[in-house]
């Protein structure tokens, strides 16, 4: 049986994430305003930079270039993908985050209200276990591998992107040239992981 108290902070976590799940430009300011908070978060760092870098891809989706080069059932398709992939970590992840943020607050662990907001029993149980011995890279791989799950059967195994986008030639040069593991592996995660 939930306490009061309990309830109040559901409903506020509730409203913060429907508030912050806006749009790329609004997810990728909370994330980047809890990790100067919580520094000891390191996954919202890499959140805020992988959001702002997707939030310029789906510009460039608009830009004169890419607008030749693509059809427009294409590029919506593409924008499609990403909003619904970032709007689904978000969903998931920023509850964790607020929670986080109640029980340094109050200091008592919050995470058994992660059920709540449908967040796995892995990360219920990673979110404990950081609480007691404050393993931050554990935590950081923790939720890189939770949100990689998150998305793969909505939007990695979904057929309509794996067949349109995943699967096309320019999705699949993109990979090719790593344009996307380069920064980040060398940048933000072995950055915060050596810290």
């Amino acid at each position: 049986m939930l306490s009061d108290f309990e309830k109040r902070i559901i409903k506020i976590v509730k409203r913060k994430t429907r508030n912050g799940n806006i749009d790329n430009i609004s997810r990728t300011n909370q994330y980047e305003l809890f990790y100067f908070c919580y520094k000891e978060i390191k996954w919202s760092l890499l959140a805020s930079l992988v959001s702002r870098n997707t939030g310029w891809n789906m510009c460039d989706l608009e830009g004169n270039r890419l607008a030749k080069t693509m059809s427009n059932t294409y590029r919506q398709t593409l924008f499609l993908m990403y909003e619904r992939a970032n709007w689904l970590i978000y969903n998931d992840a920023f509850p964790q985050l607020l929670l986080y943020h109640y029980s340094t607050k109050y200091g008592q662990p919050m995470f058994h209200l992660l059920r709540y907001f449908h967040v796995s029993e892995f990360m219920i149980k990673e979110w404990q276990r950081f609480w007691e011995n404050r393993d931050e890279t554990r935590l950081l791989y923790a939720l890189i591998i939770n949100e990689q799950n998150l998305i793969q059967a909505p939007v990695i195994d979904n057929q309509v992107y794996h067949i349109s986008i995943i699967k096309s030639l320019p999705f699949q040069l993109q990979e090719w040239l790593h344009f996307y593991v380069i920064f980040f592996q060398r940048y933000p995660v072995k950055y915060m992981v050596q810290r």
